[in-house]
């Protein structure tokens, strides 16, 4: 049996019957052009990969390795952010404060922004000092940087123009983007992570000794989980490596559908407690080595399973998943905003979007995002004249349960956690599928306000400012239920389809 690896460039076609080990080799073999049918020998248990089945090898960052604990970053190959500037390449303002975890989270984060949109190798915050300020565009991206601080992500930036309608994809393998973080902000949303503890019988000292070794380690790791969990390598990260009787890798499992994520999770958990089941101390501890006493004793070792890869040093426990949020990056492009269509509201009008009534955000400013060439389907859903295919206006809010350190507050928080109005929504459209529901609020204030905890910032002035940020979405007519509940003012939509809202503008506003 062959798999095609889908890269016409590389000509990669692997034997899966084979054991990994052999897989891993053939494959380099077959890289380097060599078709011939080849007759290897098994290669030594979790060897170091230099690809991995039929795409481009993970990039594995080494962040800290310490005696209590090593941690990594595990991206896919296209992910390319821009890179920090160096301290010594940065001239901080006068008033900087070192000692403030905000504020160099502040300004590494405007430095490299910078970088990316002026193209600048030196930054200099004394000539052009940072000022907060609802319509400046470095304002958003400090408050989504402490957004993103919040979900336990860190924000990047990258050069290259990426549509959203993958937007799912990305996001399933750690790093987010401006389409699906409202996903990401929806109480359990469809980006849950299931994560495992494997107990391995490996030396942590050893595996951890440079970054180099603890890479190639996790190569090995992802590519043989990769095979065991039937699933695209890009779903599958390492978080770290901790210490025990031997080491504890803490692994996850993303899939662009919660679903899916816990179908694969639930297959990986039997094979994981098949192979423990069959790694009995009878069969395959250090006293099943001696001579055989028996022909029922030599049967039983004959047909023992044969363990490759990091299955041969797995320790036969009862493994469990939990599954929580795991994202790793918020990205941003220099494309994602549109000044052009950057506006106040200082008026509460009222306009017809997709059939639907539009409230204007009153008091808040928009920053645009360039929406009309992310997704590649159609343009009508951005129209303005309430004409076909158009869609209608809605807020969510940037609050979530998935936000470190932020308690319950209330009815309206309970009510998002609880999926209060779903019992409700099934009565309006008994066909809609059985889903979690996200919420969006046909108004700002009083609705998706409610919804937002406040960013505290400080600017070149060293005075502290105090930001909401609410996305101004469209929502596909159809794809939602309407209720009374939970919002103080207006209408909440409870959507049934995550692909059903689109944010396209950030509104900020001084709290």
């Amino acid at each position: 049996m062959t798999i095609d690896s889908g890269e016409s460039d590389d000509n990669c076609v692997v034997e899966q019957e084979e054991v990994h080990g052999e897989i891993i080799k053939k494959q380099m073999i077959l890289h380097a052009h060599e078709y011939s049918d080849l007759k290897t020998p098994p290669q030594p248990a979790v060897p170091i990969p230099t690809k991995i089945i039929s795409k481009p090898t993970t990039i594995v960052t080494p962040n800290q390795i310490t005696n209590e604990k090593a941690t990594v970053d595990v991206t896919p190959a296209w992910f390319e952010p821009v890179k920090p500037v160096s301290p010594e390449n940065i001239k901080f303002p006068a008033n900087y404060d070192k000692s403030s975890t905000t504020v160099v989270r502040t300004y590494e984060c405007l430095s490299t922004y910078r970088s990316m949109v002026k193209k600048a190798t030196m930054i200099d915050f004394v000539a052009e000092p940072f000022l907060a300020q609802v319509d400046n565009t470095e304002t958003l991206v400090v408050v989504l940087n402490e957004l993103a601080c919040q979900l336990g992500a860190r924000l990047t930036f990258s050069d290259t123009d990426y549509k959203y309608n993958d937007s799912d994809y990305r996001t399933a393998c750690g790093v987010s983007n401006l389409g699906s973080i409202h996903s990401l902000l929806a109480s359990e949303g469809n980006f849950l992570t299931a994560k495992f503890n494997l107990h391995l019988n490996i030396d942590y000292t050893n595996t951890t000794r440079s970054p180099e070794t603890l890479r190639n380690f996790v190569l090995s790791v992802i590519s043989d989980m990769c095979l065991f969990a039937e699933c695209d390598k890009d779903f599958i990260r390492v978080f770290s490596v901790k210490p025990a009787s031997s080491a504890i890798v803490e692994l996850g499992i993303t899939t662009p559908q919660l679903h899916q994520t816990i179908i694969v999770a639930d297959k990986v958990k039997e094979k994981l407690i098949k192979v423990s089941m069959a790694k009995t101390p009878s069969i395959l501890s250090d006293r099943s080595k001696k001579p055989f006493t028996s022909l029922e004793d030599k049967s039983k070792k004959m047909l023992a399973p044969q363990f490759s890869g990091i299955l041969e040093y797995l320790f036969p426990e009862e493994y469990e998943y939990r599954l929580e949020p795991a994202l790793t990056f918020l990205q941003l492009q220099q494309s994602d905003f549109d000044p052009r269509y950057n506006r106040d509201y200082p008026h509460a009008e009222e306009d017809i979007r997709g059939g639907y009534p539009y409230y204007f955000p009153q008091g808040w400013y928009r920053h645009a995002l360039k929406v009309d060439d992310k997704y590649r389907d159609d343009k009508a859903w951005l129209g303005m004249n309430n004409g076909p295919g158009e869609w209608a206006v809605a807020y969510h809010g940037t609050k979530s349960e998935a936000v470190k350190g932020i308690k319950d507050k209330g009815l309206l928080q309970n009510s998002l956690k609880t999926d209060a109005m779903k019992a409700e929504a099934q009565k309006q459209n008994p066909s809609i599928p059985d889903v979690k529901g996200i919420y969006v609020a046909t108004h700002c204030d009083g609705g998706a306000a409610n919804y937002t905890e406040p960013f505290t910032i400080k600017d070149a002035s060293n005075k502290s400012k105090a930001y909401q940020v609410v996305f101004q979405c469209r929502v596909q007519p159809g794809k939602f239920t309407v209720h009374a509940n939970p919002v103080r003012v207006g209408k909440a939509w409870r959507v049934f389809d995550e692909k059903a809202i689109r944010p396209y503008g950030l509104l900020l506003k001084s709290s």
